[in-house]
């Protein structure tokens, strides 16, 4: 039912009241709600603000030049809110939706951003608003929770209870909000306390296009691909290295293929260490985890063990495919210690530039039998 002209008048007075008492008491709101947005870096929308209040959110993200759509189950204070947006130009820019953020109706992907302030401890179904917030953000998106500190409730419940009531702390709260985040495996980037707010930031991850002949496939079949891929790029690794040795010779061909190692190891560690959660700098259990996902894995036989004292890491590439076959066509060992060494230093200074590398053993060595074997220490240079 529509509020009347009186009563809308009277809400939107009530609302200029308790915002000049909270900023008597030293909590400007409005100020609080740029704080909140301030040092998020670029912004797209169209933006989603879930839980309109009196919607100093979506006027924020409008005045910020967003197309705006704030949904809530409170058809009155929706209505306040409207008439609270005086500014025509704002006005246009905002949608109020009577919705519920549980069951949001927007299609997959639909918005740059979804922000929620001040109203996760209403929320009933918290797990669910969460994952309907992730599910409208297109891929790349940025998805805000805001809520107020202990400070911050005491302050509201002390304003509440001054006008005869009180002011309740449901059961969501944004250490629980985090966690479950977290364990959707969402990216939290940032979080940080500010105007008796605190803020914690998530990115929905980039979607991952997916060939269909891929799509299809089982954990068996997927398996197969990769060391299909593996092969085929030890396969171009060796055609490289061939044509390079046949226009500039054998030590010309190496000197390339070690300044072509010092690039891809880099590139490589890199790639690995973003695509598993893998710390920078993490020491040498960061090393011994970027090691395992290695395309390398699908193609020599490895193993990794630790010294007795624990300061060292040992990787040992037990079967090399290149040397065998060097050895089937009834060739010496190639001499791949040269370029070897750049690979495995440039990886390990990757994952964390405190590492030294030495190499243990890796042809042309005495013994080394078409093997390789490398240690990584904690160096005190940086």
């Amino acid at each position: 039912m529509a509020l009347t002209p009186e009563e809308l008048e009277r809400r939107k007075a009530h609302f200029w009241t308790r915002t000049a008492q909270y900023r008597s008491l030293g909590f400007d709101r409005i100020l609080a709600v740029s704080a909140v947005l301030d040092g998020l870096g670029q912004v797209e929308g169209p933006a989603l603000d879930v839980g309109t209040g009196m919607g100093l959110m979506a006027r924020e993200l409008a005045g910020r030049g967003l197309d705006v759509v704030s949904v809530d189950v409170d058809a009155e204070g929706q209505q306040v809110a409207g008439v609270l947006t005086e500014d025509p130009a704002l006005a246009g820019r905002i949608r109020f939706t009577l919705a519920d953020g549980a069951a949001l109706p927007f299609p997959d992907g639909h918005f740059g951003c979804a922000v929620t302030m001040d109203a996760l401890h209403h929320f009933n179904q918290g797990a669910t608003v969460l994952q309907e917030m992730m599910r409208v953000v297109r891929p790349g998106g940025l998805v805000v929770l805001a809520e107020f500190t202990a400070e911050g409730f005491a302050l509201v419940a002390r304003v509440h209870e001054s006008e005869g009531g009180s002011h309740a702390e449901g059961p969501v709260t944004m250490d629980w909000a985090r966690g479950f985040l977290a364990a959707q495996g969402v990216v939290e980037e940032a979080t940080r306390e500010m105007s008796l707010h605190r803020v914690a930031v998530f990115r929905k991850h980039e979607a991952l296009r997916t060939p269909p002949a891929f799509a299809v496939l089982d954990r068996g079949g997927l398996i197969q691909a990769l060391d299909t891929f593996a092969k085929n790029w030890l396969a171009h690794d060796g055609c490289w290295f061939l044509a390079a040795e046949e226009r500039y010779g054998t030590q010309t061909a190496i000197e390339l293929d070690a300044a072509s190692w010092a690039r891809f190891a880099a590139a490589e560690a890199r790639r690995i260490m973003e695509s598993f959660g893998i710390p920078a700098n993490g020491g040498l259990e960061s090393l011994r985890r970027a090691l395992s996902y290695r395309m390398y894995s699908f193609i020599n036989p490895s193993r990794v063990e630790w010294s007795e004292s624990g300061g060292a890491l040992r990787f040992f590439m037990e079967a090399c495919r290149v040397q065998e076959t060097r050895h089937r066509k009834g060739l010496p060992d190639f001499p791949c210690k040269s370029v070897g060494t750049v690979e495995f230093e440039t990886f390990a200074r990757t994952v964390d530039r405190r590492i030294a590398t030495t190499c243990l053993h890796c042809p042309p060595d005495e013994g080394a039998r078409g093997h390789c074997g490398w240690e990584f220490r904690i160096s005190r240079v940086p």
